[in-house]
């Protein structure tokens, strides 16, 4: 099982492998750029090669890198489109730099255009974008829970995008278990969830997984991480989750509310009730 969590590259990405490590992960996520702006750290090559070379040490499975909040290619404002595109093609030529393979955007808002024009929109934006793309990486478009005006809070949304974007092969997606759970996707029964995405997706398109336990109930359409095992979804369903056979090569990246040693405690926990 590939299990680690979110965690920050402030200090390099060999930093990081050090700090996953030091948890017992295997594999872990990081801010492509700041969250919340467009500022991106210079890369080093030096510390790029170090931290491959501590990850193969470590055998390590893929690693994930994730776009800011900032990236909207919904949006109404022409000015934040044109700022998604430019971020997001910088971004995929810095993690091909980096030698990381995925990198996990938010679908986008459409701010109360209305579903249809905000899946178009992000499809002419996508479709911009893939026309020109590094062929070492993937954009993974992840699942969301539907608060407010955001799209991709089900499995149909996410493949009008991707069939939108002609099927291409470096289009994938991204699931978070409270993501679904707020969206009502009853993960208490993860095989007909699997069944349902594998019919509409098809398994294949689903490259990294977000554990979460959930603040708000099934259904409620609000998106608040709770620590495993002490949210609505519960350490049961999380154990059918991460147990299952087709989740084995999958990344799995907590976002919990934790620090290190939280994250070093329920990484410990999950590969024990997996063992």
């Amino acid at each position: 099982m590939w299990i680690g969590a979110h965690v920050s590259i402030s200090n390099g990405l060999t930093a990081a492998v050090e700090t996953v490590a030091q948890l017992k992960g295997n594999t872990f996520q990081f801010f492509s750029r700041n969250p919340r702006g467009g500022k991106a750290r210079a890369l080093d090559p030096e510390d790029i090669k170090a931290a491959h070379e501590l990850m193969k040490a470590k055998k390590f499975g893929l690693v994930v890198a994730h776009a800011p909040y900032t990236y909207n290619l919904a949006s109404a404002k022409q000015s934040v489109r044109g700022f998604t595109l430019r971020t997001l093609k910088d971004d995929l030529l810095r993690i091909k730099e980096m030698g990381i393979p995925y990198l996990v955007m938010h679908p986008g808002s459409h701010g109360g255009q209305g579903e249809e024009k905000g899946l178009a929109l992000i499809i002419e934006g996508l479709q911009e974008v893939l026309s020109d793309f590094p062929e070492e990486v993937f954009i993974l478009l992840e699942g969301m829970a539907g608060q407010g005006t955001e799209l991709g809070y089900n499995f149909a949304h996410l493949a009008t995008i991707i069939a939108g974007c002609d099927y291409h092969p470096n289009l994938g997606v991204c699931l978070d278990s409270c993501h679904l759970h707020g969206a009502g996707y009853d993960l208490s029964d993860f095989g007909r969830i699997k069944e349902e995405f594998a019919h509409v997706l098809g398994w294949e398109k689903l490259k990294v997984f977000h554990l979460n336990d959930a603040v708000f109930p099934l259904g409620s359409r609000k998106d608040r991480h709770a620590k495993i095992g002490e949210g609505n979804l519960g350490l049961e369903t999380i154990k059918n989750i991460i147990c299952d056979p087709d989740m084995q090569n999958i990344p799995i990246i907590l976002e919990t509310p934790n620090d290190n040693t939280g994250y070093e405690r329920e990484i410990a926990l999950l590969q024990k009730i997996c063992s």
